[in-house]
């Protein structure tokens, strides 16, 4: 018997860890099949089930991206309301939720009065985050609606890997410039690698100029915390084995850098014209065809 109900016991830890484990994922699949309804079934089964938890509200946080890229308002606030019921302020370890309500409150607000008042919404609540994973994300989303035909913001030179700093974009006024803003654990990054190495095999011949940025992700929270020498040490590494082809290209390291180019998906990657303005923003994974195609169009241009 004794056996029995520890066995029992045992199933219910288990299935509520793979539920834990699944809840964001599904909801995500759910969610790209346009298939709304079903994401709030499952987290409404979760909640029932298991309460109000980290992964519960980052599963609302989708569902209410979901719904404002699906064209439903209505469920997004409703989301909305949710999350910021139960995150009424920044904590560290609600950052994504709480991100992902600021992101779609912001969306909504461009769709029903324009695109000044989100960039101000996002622009005030810039001012009152404090975590740079939260600023880089609030600032990605003010990129998306400002940086595209403007200057590009210089980058902060002051740490970098490799065997010089790279250069400034002011002294490379004159090139086209491609920003490669990635993190040393990403997937996303890594597998971007290879089309990024074609790319810049065909095009620097013709003048292009590649630059990386990264920032120091380590805390003193995480498990295994790392000094920032280890964490370099640890980025010139992953640099190394996994960006073939990359040889030489400067990585630029600073967290004012990467908050504001809005680093917070990676990768995130910005193409600057001759005159320093920024013709692509696109915190997004890229195609080696689309990436070429916008390259050209900027090299095409007359110096």
């Amino acid at each position: 018997m004794i056996r029995k109900l520890a066995l029992a016991l045992t199933l219910v830890v288990f299935v509520h860890t793979a539920q834990a484990a699944d809840l964001v994922r599904g909801v995500r699949l759910k969610i790209s099949a346009g298939d709304l309804a079903t994401g709030q079934a499952m987290a409404e089964d979760y909640k029932n089930a298991t309460g109000v938890d980290e992964e519960y509200l980052n599963a609302i946080g989708w569902i209410a991206r979901g719904a404002e890229m699906l064209g439903q308002p209505e469920i997004a606030r409703e989301a909305l309301a949710e999350l910021h019921r139960e995150i009424p302020s920044e904590t560290p370890a609600m950052l994504t939720p709480y991100g992902a309500a600021i992101e779609v409150e912001g969306r909504l607000i461009e769709s029903r009065q324009g695109r000044g008042a989100a960039i101000r919404y996002f622009e005030d609540q810039l001012a009152k985050a404090k975590a740079p994973s939260l600023r880089s994300r609030i600032s990605k989303n003010i990129n998306l609606l400002s940086m595209e035909g403007h200057q590009a913001p210089a980058l902060d030179g002051t740490d970098f890997v490799g065997a010089a700093p790279p250069p400034t974009l002011a002294s490379l006024r004159g090139k086209p410039v491609l920003l490669f803003f990635f993190a040393e654990w990403c997937g996303d990054c890594k597998a971007q690698a290879a089309s990024l190495a074609r790319v810049w095999e065909k095009y620097k011949p013709r003048g292009l100029e590649l630059i990386a940025a990264t920032r120091l992700y380590s805390t003193p929270t995480d498990e295994k915390p790392m000094t920032p020498a280890e964490e370099k040490a640890q980025v010139e590494k992953v640099w190394k084995e996994n960006y073939k082809g990359l040889e030489g290209v400067p990585i630029a390291i600073g967290t004012d850098t990467m908050v504001r180019y809005g680093g917070s998906a990676t990768p995130t990657f910005a193409l600057v014209d001759r005159q320093g303005v920024v013709r692509l923003y696109s915190p997004t994974r890229l195609s080696e065809a689309e990436l070429s195609r916008r390259i050209e169009e900027v090299l095409a241009e007359a110096p």
